[in-house]
């Protein structure tokens, strides 16, 4: 950890990369969009720009005329494997002690509602805000989502933060106006100008209670 944060009453979560380990379970999934439809991007080029809302990814490669194809396939194929997908060591037990210091607890992410329901029914926290792609919010890295789910539970930027381990997290806190912690363990290089920082779980939740 880098430096001291303010307590915050509300700590906001991205999904992939902070809470589940899915790399491989994206690569299955992209392995299919590969094979049932003919696709030539790579899984590496994919996996560049997750963070972003899946047709915002599909325009950046190139397959914006393919999008609803490509993500019913994904969608599916991630689905069958999910639940071997991992939890990183130590989330489970980070987010129980969050939870029990009196913080509330939420999600913002890019992953469909479905997926992420199937993902946060194992864990035996209650999240106060879950955010999932929804019409009329703009996708990280714009702030719409953590504005929004910060007006839901009625607490101020101030009073927030949000932890995430892309350039888009970052950005999308930078835009919101509220702290970013980035986690060494997810799938992005840390920030040059990050100013919270977590090697471990154990890391985070001592910074976040400190």
């Amino acid at each position: 950890m880098t430096a001291a944060a303010p307590q915050k009453s509300l700590i906001l979560f991205d999904l992939d990369g902070v809470i589940l380990d899915s790399r491989r379970n994206m690569e299955i999934a992209w392995a299919s969009v590969r094979g049932e439809l003919g696709v030539e991007v790579s899984f590496g080029a994919y996996f560049a720009e997750i963070g972003r809302p899946f047709p915002d990814i599909m325009a950046r490669l190139g397959l914006a005329g393919a999008a609803n194809a490509v993500e019913r396939v994904f969608r599916r194929a991630s689905s069958q494997s999910l639940h071997e997908t991992p939890l990183f060591d130590g989330v489970a037990s980070m987010l129980s002690t969050l939870a029990e210091s009196g913080r509330r607890l939420g999600i913002v992410t890019s992953k469909d509602s479905a997926r992420t329901e199937l993902v946060l029914d194992r864990l035996a926290v209650t999240f106060a805000i879950v955010m999932t792609p929804r019409d009329g919010l703009r996708g990280k890295p714009a702030p719409d989502h953590l504005l929004f789910a910060m007006a839901r539970c009625n607490v101020d930027p101030a009073n927030a933060i949000f932890v995430g381990d892309m350039d888009s997290d970052a950005e999308a806190a930078r835009r919101a106006h509220v702290d970013y912690a980035h986690v060494d363990w997810g799938y992005g290089a840390r920030p040059a100008d990050c100013r919270f920082a977590a090697a471990s779980p154990d890391d985070l939740t001592s910074f976040l209670l400190s």
